[in-house]
């Protein structure tokens, strides 16, 4: 039997080797890191895990920082005989940490000790799963200011924001609304509905594109709050209704031209291939016609941008879908909805893929039929569904800390959390995100931004986060300041006990010896500012 070290599951393969090699290019002022070479890990499902061997808790730190440094990572269950030597349980500030890595993105200055301070991680979880009875009032008046359009109705939004002559966009729509989700995303008191709006951001994937979509500039503002922000944290069920039958979506996938003897396949595929079923699961080809056939006629009125269905267009021939014959009329098209939505296979997939977004890339099997199971029991109440995963053993299990890598958008939004960044201008903020591969509401694919570490290893990408970071403690971010008082907290008698509450604000205590070793050159220096940078930029902070 092989054994390996490593004690987290799931996937940043050479994390560290990429963003060292960017470190020495940006910091051009400061030692520039040496190259570590990567090697590819051995880890085995948790279920594997040896019982015989444990880890103290400072071994465990130590074979973080290790790991860190290697890359030691890769997908679960790659070697099926490896050993896991298991680390300790994860103590009660690693157990916040966690929670604010997955359920927030990201602590703000004090946050950490306040949670501690305030009955722990379950107390602040409970709160976060009604975010409707959490006070948000100063950050929707500041909303309601700065994008007024965000009160408004569609045809309202036409007559206050028209498109200009010779635009095929209507331009200060298509740049708040970026800037509309990273203030809410920065700002709001309710981070675990901001957290589950990403994740369904990008699962009901429509864009606001430069041209060739004009009403897009109105539907896609609209769909952020009446589709994806509404139902966040209701039913699936409703969830897809109002996607299904929202003009954004209509347009972005071509069901709103399609007609008896001219239809479209577009939405009735993506429907079951990325809204519901999964990809080739449950349903074939002839699904597919059965489903687009049943939703002809399904469009929306041009002047409301309002949803109409079209007895005209609709092809009223006799049709089936998974084996159920389907009703004529729009009647059809509302029972193909509700029996995707409770399909067993819906359950699965969307219980996985949630899984994956917050436990970690490759969940234990058992949690994701736990969860399917909790699915199909309250027919897609998504409280339930999220209460299940994050009160599940696994979700805390050490195995799961910081095992995922952060997105552009999540990277970004956590330093601007982190560093109690205030928000004036966030122009920006939103192009530094695009820079970064992450452009909001214009992902080239109706897949939406992929949520695994593979997606986002990238040299290039990385330079640009270390940028950022040292951007925005060098005050070079336009329209972003950081408060001075935030240096204030770090100062201390001695360099090491600088170097320490610098790690354990920003990233819970752990970070690779080579960060390490310019933390404490610039802490002899007492050049905080620079210490928050680097670990901001360092890539314990891109692990969640």
């Amino acid at each position: 039997m092989r054994h390996t070290f490593s004690i987290f599951t799931a996937g940043l393969i050479g994390v560290s080797i990429l963003a060292s090699s960017v470190m020495g290019q940006t910091l051009r002022d400061i030692d520039a890191l040496e190259r570590i070479g990567a090697k590819e890990a051995n880890i085995a499902p948790p279920s594997q895990a040896a019982q015989h061997t444990k880890l103290t808790a400072e071994q465990a730190l130590r074979v973080r920082m290790l790991e860190i440094e290697s890359g030691e990572r890769a997908f679960a269950n790659r070697i099926p005989d490896s050993e896991i030597i298991p680390g300790p349980p994860l103590d009660e500030r690693e157990q916040i940490v966690h929670v604010m890595n997955r359920m927030a993105f990201g602590a703000r200055p004090g946050e950490i000790d306040e949670i501690y301070s305030q009955g722990g991680w379950l107390s602040w979880v409970d709160q976060q799963l009604e975010p409707d009875n959490i006070t948000d009032s100063k950050l929707e008046e500041l909303l309601a200011k700065r994008f007024p359009w965000s009160k408004m109705s569609m045809t309202q939004m036409m007559d206050k924001y028209p498109i200009p002559e010779n635009y095929e966009n209507q331009p200060e729509l298509r740049q708040q609304l970026p800037e509309y989700v990273i203030m809410r995303a920065a700002l709001s008191n309710r981070q675990f509905k901001e957290v589950m709006c990403e994740f369904w951001r990008n699962h009901f994937c429509i864009n606001q594109p430069e041209g060739g979509a004009p009403l897009r500039s109105y539907t896609a503002c609209n769909y952020e709050d009446q589709v994806i922000r509404k139902h966040a944290f209701g039913k699936f069920e409703d969830m897809l209704i109002a996607s299904a039958t929202h003009a954004g979506m209509l347009e972005y996938l071509d069901n709103y031209v399609s007609r008896r003897g001219a239809w479209n396949e577009n939405y009735a595929r993506e429907l079951m291939e990325l809204h519901t079923l999964g990809a080739d699961r449950y349903y074939n080809e002839q699904d597919v016609l059965e489903l687009s056939l049943t939703l002809t006629g399904w469009t929306f009125n041009r002047e409301t941008l309002g949803f109409t269905f079209r007895s005209d267009w609709h092809d009223t021939a006799a049709h089936k879908l998974l084996g159920k014959r389907v009703p004529a009329g729009k009647n059809g098209g509302d029972f193909a909805l509700v029996l995707l939505a409770r399909h067993p296979g819906t359950a699965r997939y969307i219980s996985e893929k949630l899984c994956k977004y917050l436990v970690n890339d490759n969940p234990p099997k058992a949690l994701v039929q736990r969860v399917t199971n909790t699915f199909i029991a309250s027919r897609g109440d998504l409280k339930k569904v999220y209460r299940e995963i994050i009160m599940s053993e696994e979700f805390m299990n050490r195995l799961n800390y910081k095992a995922k890598f952060k997105t552009p958008f999540e990277f970004s939004i956590s330093a601007l959390r982190a560093t109690g960044s205030q928000l004036n201008e966030l122009a920006s903020t939103a192009d530094n995100i695009m820079q970064m591969g992450q452009h909001i509401y214009n992902c080239d694919d109706p897949t939406g931004y992929y949520d695994y570490a593979e997606a986002w290893l990238d040299a290039g990408v990385l330079t640009k986060r270390w940028n950022y970071a040292y951007g925005l403690m060098a005050g070079r971010v336009r329209g972003i300041s950081v408060d001075p008082k935030l240096v204030d907290r770090f100062k201390a008698s001695t360099p090491e006990e600088m170097r320490d509450k610098v790690l354990k604000e920003f990233i819970g205590g752990d970070v690779g010896d080579h960060e390490d070793k310019l933390l404490v050159k610039l802490a002899e220096k007492g050049d905080i500012a620079k210490m928050i940078a680097i670990t901001v930029g360092s890539p314990s902070f891109q692990q969640q």
